[in-house]
């Protein structure tokens, strides 16, 4: 049989389908390569926003248009918080919650149905992360899930709702897959999670992000290791230093800001306020060498008026960052923030995201400007561009590239000369 997996959202997702495929194989059925060939769709959906939802939606309808005799598996987020509303949707065979996204090759087994089961249940129940994946199919770089699930409480977020509460991999259980994935042959490995930063806060040995990393980092792996998004109040002064000293560790942090302006930030319920964060960027830049932010962003958050994104917007613009990721305030059900009193006007929403796109456009361009004529360490993966015909890699702190030269050096860590910059990309000459 030949199976079709669609994900949509964030590296945990990516990670879990990684899992099913790999689950798949070891079970002798085929991953198709197009929907047309299916005999089951597996549909890993998102629900961070309405257009999640929406896009979910419109995939399974497709899968049905497709093969209207092929099984069709509903999981992830959209389907743990809304499993009757998946289950209306015509063609639908299974909807399986989170915690029972494992079981889908039972439900395969199983066969159509001529109404569909709904197998979710409670997301907080505390589980253990059993669904584990040894690597990324077709990718260069493998996601690696260390905990999953969020205890926060921010108000325009569904996701605790829908993944539960924090939970990490042991340590050994980490150092175990990381051998696995190094045997595989991957070069970079990801370190990701729902809430990344509370890592270990659930374990007896009372561990946490910066240990695991120190911990990593000293075993010397021949590859190398990227953190996904940190809360800027979880970046601390150890991990910095850490990163700050390894060899191994890429020198990139990721941070949601989501608002620069304190009373916003209460509204949202973050931990943290617009000047630790600048701090935060700050003491990163001045001890990571040629280190790269990236930034998450929220506009139109209900309550937002000229003055607040003003705010959010200077202080973006004064600190040292290399680009950002530009989220318009998506009014989601369930959650606190849908019922706050002044939301935000569509146009002014639009209007708004547009100065920030300018902004990163500016911040990126200036970020790459630093490096050219310098040689840096890129990853190079195995496609080539389609418009140049060269190589595509990504440099440690993040700089996406094109590499004129040798284009069949593919999944290796080469040095790289900075020449100029192309579009969203920077052109660079291997050094032989």
């Amino acid at each position: 049989m030949k199976v079709f997996i669609t994900t949509l959202g964030c590296k945990s997702n990516q990670y879990d389908s990684s899992a099913i495929e790999a689950i798949l194989k070891e079970n002798n059925f085929e991953i198709a390569n197009s929907s047309e060939s299916a005999d089951v769709f597996i549909i890993n959906t998102c629900t961070v926003t309405g257009k999640a939802d929406y896009q979910s939606r419109q995939i399974i309808r497709r899968a049905k248009v497709a093969n209207p005799d092929a099984v069709i598996i509903v999981t992830g987020c959209y389907a743990q918080v809304s499993a009757q509303e998946v289950a209306q949707i015509e063609g639908v065979d299974y909807v399986l919650g989170n915690p029972e996204k494992e079981r889908f090759l039972q439900y395969i087994r199983e066969g159509k149905r001529k109404t569909p089961k709904i197998d979710v249940s409670e997301a907080n129940k505390v589980r253990p992360l059993t669904l584990r994946a040894s690597g990324s199919s077709g990718r260069t770089r493998a996601n690696l899930k260390v905990q999953d699930g969020c205890n926060n409480s921010c108000s325009y977020c569904i996701i605790p709702k829908a993944r539960g509460i924090s939970r990490s991999l042991p340590v050994y259980d980490i150092l175990q897959e990381i051998d696995g994935l190094v045997a595989n042959g991957y070069k970079e490995i990801i370190l990701t999670g729902i809430h990344l930063g509370a890592y270990g806060l659930d374990l007896d040995s009372k561990t946490n992000i910066a240990s695991l990393i120190k911990v990593i980092d000293g075993n010397n792996y021949p590859c190398r290791f990227r953190i996904s998004s940190l809360d800027p109040d979880e970046v601390s002064n150890e991990l910095i230093k850490v990163i700050a000293e390894s060899k191994t560790i890429c020198n990139h942090l990721h941070l949601p800001l989501q608002s620069g302006d304190d009373a916003i930030l209460n509204k949202m319920n973050r931990k943290y306020t617009g000047k630790l964060f600048a701090e935060r960027v700050e003491k990163a830049v001045n001890s990571i060498s040629e280190v790269s932010i990236g930034v998450d962003v929220i506009v139109g958050f209900p309550g937002e008026g000229e003055k607040e994104f003003l705010t959010t917007y200077s202080m973006l613009e004064s600190l040292p960052i290399a680009y950002m990721h530009i989220f318009p305030f998506s009014k989601r059900k369930g959650t606190l923030a849908a019922d706050f009193p002044n939301h935000i006007d569509a146009r002014v929403i639009k209007e708004r995201c547009e100065r920030f796109r300018i902004l990163d456009k500016i911040k990126r361009k200036g970020f790459y400007e630093k490096f050219i004529g310098k040689k840096l360490a890129v990853l190079t993966e195995t496609s080539l561009d389609k418009e140049t015909g060269f190589s595509t890699g990504r440099s440690r702190n993040y700089i996406p590239f094109l590499i004129k030269g040798d284009n069949k050096i593919k999944n290796t860590e080469i040095a790289v000369v900075a020449h100029k910059i192309h579009g969203d990309r920077m052109i660079g000459d291997a050094v032989r």
